[in-house]
């Protein structure tokens, strides 16, 4: 397991709540819903992040990554972190800020931007691709945040997302042996851009944790035990709603297995 402190909060933030995805709901459609139910405020007050996990071959081998940070070792739920740009609270018009390992093609060259990427919430959309989602508000307002992630564009001095970038896909790809990037410090880059951000902004995202070895899975451990660190910090407790439908189906011999991962098809039938 990697090194991490731990909280001094008796038990889960209850502020951070299950919300099922209806059997027609996209993942937008679910996050408008999430959004409107935690009632958290706009973006002059709150900053929206967006975790997901994915049920493709590279979203399995970055949560299986991150089972160094979960007692239990089983792979994490989520295999990106993203900020949610906010104009209002419409989360239908809302962009995503995040540094995909997979950088687009039409795009500027990842060495301008540092590898952050914006795009619409939207392109998340797909609750088959992303089959796990969770939105969380963080009491920092957005302007601050934002004025840090350009910050963060036009320079690799602070964090070179791109080195991350080139880690991790050489160990989700199996190539040149490389180790888990997480037991060298080298964290997820969206997280680690995230993380940078907040830092910048004089809020520890992830209190237990090196900012350089930052992954969606210590965002979402923080949001859930840290809130008590939060609170005295900030003066209020981050909020948010998650679905958690797909596990990977693992039996430790003797118990009954983990459920075996299902995500809804259009017709809204399980499979």
């Amino acid at each position: 397991m990697l090194r991490q402190l731990r909280s001094t909060s008796h038990g889960r933030n209850r502020l951070l709540k299950e919300l099922e995805r209806g059997a027609e709901e996209d993942n937008l459609q679910w996050a408008t819903r999430a959004v409107g139910e935690m009632g958290s405020g706009g973006p002059d007050e709150w900053t929206y992040l967006l975790l997901l996990g994915g049920s493709d071959t590279l979203s399995f081998r970055l949560r299986v990554a991150q089972s160094h940070l979960r007692r239990d070792m089983l792979p994490s739920f989520w295999s990106e972190a993203a900020l949610v740009k906010l104009r209002d609270l419409s989360v239908a018009r809302a962009k995503a800020v995040h540094v995909p390992l997979l950088q687009p093609a039409d795009g500027p060259l990842a060495t301008r931007t540092n590898g952050v990427v914006e795009r619409p919430l939207k392109d998340f959309a797909d609750a088959r691709r992303w089959p796990n989602v969770a939105v969380i508000a963080l009491p920092v307002p957005q302007a601050q945040i934002l004025e840090k992630v350009q910050a963060f564009q036009h320079g690799r001095a602070t964090l070179d997302a791109l080195e991350h970038i080139l880690r991790w896909l050489a160990f989700a790809w199996g190539a040149a042996r490389t180790p888990n990037p997480l037991t060298d410090g080298i964290g997820l880059p969206s997280a680690c851009m995230l993380e940078t951000a907040f830092a910048a902004a004089r809020f520890d995202l992830t209190p237990g944790m090196e900012s350089r070895a930052s992954c969606p899975e210590a965002i979402w451990v923080s949001a859930l035990h840290w809130y008590d660190y939060f609170e005295s910090f900030a003066g209020r407790q981050p909020t948010g709603r998650y679905t958690t439908p797909h596990r990977f189906p693992i039996d430790e011999g003797g118990g009954a297995p983990a459920p075996r991962a299902q995500v809804r098809t259009r017709n809204g039938r399980k499979r």
